[in-house]
């Protein structure tokens, strides 16, 4: 664990000299990374999930993002994440 703690220190450290474009990147992976996760955790157990769709993500592929199409996209994402680990914690009960 303390090599955890480390290894994750250094991270944020790093990411602290970055500039915002790469801070936004690197939140939207995460949360796509979470997603993944969870979708992996389901498909193992047999359990289908379903995706709240939104055009608000399309937005993040755009050349110049705005703070409020980021976090429009971000605030999709987290509430995806949300319903999936929902949905397959319900198969569980």
């Amino acid at each position: 664990m303390e090599e955890l703690k480390y290894d994750f220190d250094k991270y944020i450290e790093a990411l602290k000299g970055t500039d915002t474009k790469f801070k936004r990147k690197e939140l939207i992976d995460s949360i796509k990374e979470l997603i993944y996760i969870f979708d992996t955790i389901a498909q193992a157990d047999g359990v289908e999930l379903h995706y709240l769709k939104s055009k608000e993500i399309i937005d993040l592929t755009k050349e110049n993002v705005s703070e409020d199409d980021f976090l429009e996209a971000a605030i999709v994402y987290l509430e995806n994440a949300k319903n999936i680990i929902g949905e397959y914690l319900d198969t569980k009960l």
